[in-house]
């Protein structure tokens, strides 16, 4: 069997464009989704409840050098909630920090303002794909 692809219409079955680049289907895509922090596994880019001085947690992999990060964002234990079910609250939040300008994953308001995308995990009512 020749793999040879000879007209437009075998080569566009067989390769997509991922991330503005064209790449075979053929070769799955792995995602790295766990890391090593402190010696041992984490899991990458989901937010997890702290045990530390925030109330929220998220290890990152930083582009520029590599390493994973732990992010810490949210308020102090005791202090404000989330009220993510209350729509106009959200709007004020997302407005109020600017959440439609946060592209840093490295940055704890990035995370801030996608809270409500992970509400199930962190065992909050309500949530969805929405900013605050």
């Amino acid at each position: 069997m020749n793999s040879e692809v000879k007209t437009f219409s075998e080569w566009k079955e067989r390769f997509a464009i991922y991330e503005g680049k064209h790449v075979p289907l053929e070769q799955p895509m792995i995602a790295l989704s766990e890391a090593e922090y402190d010696g041992r596994k984490v899991e990458l880019d989901k937010p997890s409840r702290s045990s530390g001085g925030k109330k929220y947690q998220v290890y990152v992999k930083n582009p520029k050098t590599g390493n994973v990060m732990k992010i810490m964002f949210g308020d102090e234990k005791g202090g404000l909630s989330a009220d993510i079910g209350d729509r106009d609250a959200a709007r004020n939040f997302a407005s109020r920090h600017n959440c439609d300008t946060k592209n840093d994953k490295t940055k704890a308001g990035y995370w801030a303002c996608r809270l409500p995308w992970y509400a199930k995990e962190l065992g909050m009512k309500g949530g969805g794909r929405y900013f605050w």
